[in-house]
């Protein structure tokens, strides 16, 4: 299931009704978060608390949900194919049976689920962001 919560959320009878209240307060909450993760990643490159947010990194919500069944044979299965996350910023909630899974020196490591814990990724555009600012700081050391 995907369904893009903002910046045009879609009408209430959009949704389906077993999920209606839950995705709405699901959103409320993954916004307050997102702005509070944007405020700390601001802080962490060396930026104004309230700079990604006002460069509108935090005007999307998508919710996308995917559900693997446990297989008996996990070696035969496929999930999503390999891929990087393209916006700002990806806030994950495993469940128990895991399958996440991170390239870390042209090797695939296991995510191990945690309960109670999410998984935040840098996206392709947050890391963009960052590549600029670093490249910022280089010229303006060359150039002063």
């Amino acid at each position: 299931m995907l369904v893009d919560m903002a910046p045009d959320p879609p009408r209430p009878e959009q949704l389906p009704s077993t999920m209606r209240d839950v995705l709405r307060e699901y959103s409320d909450e993954m916004f307050r978060l997102g702005d509070l993760l944007l405020e700390l990643l601001s802080e962490a490159l060396g930026l104004d608390p309230g700079h990604l947010k006002g460069m509108e990194c935090a005007a999307n919500l998508g919710i996308a949900s995917h559900y693997y069944p446990v297989c008996p044979q996990p070696e035969l299965t496929l999930g999503i194919t390999n891929h990087t996350d393209l916006g700002f910023v990806t806030v994950l909630l495993q469940d128990h049976v895991g399958g996440l899974q991170v390239l870390h020196r042209d090797f695939w490591v296991d995510v191990p689920p945690r309960p109670d814990a999410l998984v935040v990724n840098i996206g392709d555009m947050l890391q963009v962001i960052d590549y600029w600012f670093q490249l910022l700081d280089f010229l303006k050391e060359i150039l002063s």
